[in-house]
Parts: C-alpha cells; structure tokens; sequence
C-alpha cells in the first residue's frame, strides 16, 4: 500500500517543494535524493551518539 494514497491534504514545506525541484532539474533520479537524504541522515545520528 502507497502512504502517499493515506495522505490528506497537508500544508508542505516550501524549502523542500524547491529543493526537490531543484534536484530533478539537475536530473537526480528518485533513489539518488532519497540515498543523500538517508546517508545525511545517518551522518547526523552518528555524530549527535557520539555526544
């Protein structure tokens, strides 16, 4: 089942709706955002354990 189906109308963030945009103009595929955005994110938790 798609979440995205689930989803009912919610206010989004401009900063994200632009940097997606911004992603698919330089031709970034899916996958590609969506490894920066978790490999970042697993980044970010190493370094706040690490505290």
């Amino acid at each position: 089942m798609n979440s995205m189906k689930n989803v009912q109308h919610k206010e989004l963030d401009k900063e994200w709706i632009a940097l997606i945009l911004q992603a698919k103009q330089l031709g970034l595929t899916t996958e590609e955002v969506r490894a920066f955005i978790l490999g970042t994110e697993a980044k970010l938790m190493k370094k706040i354990e690490q505290k």
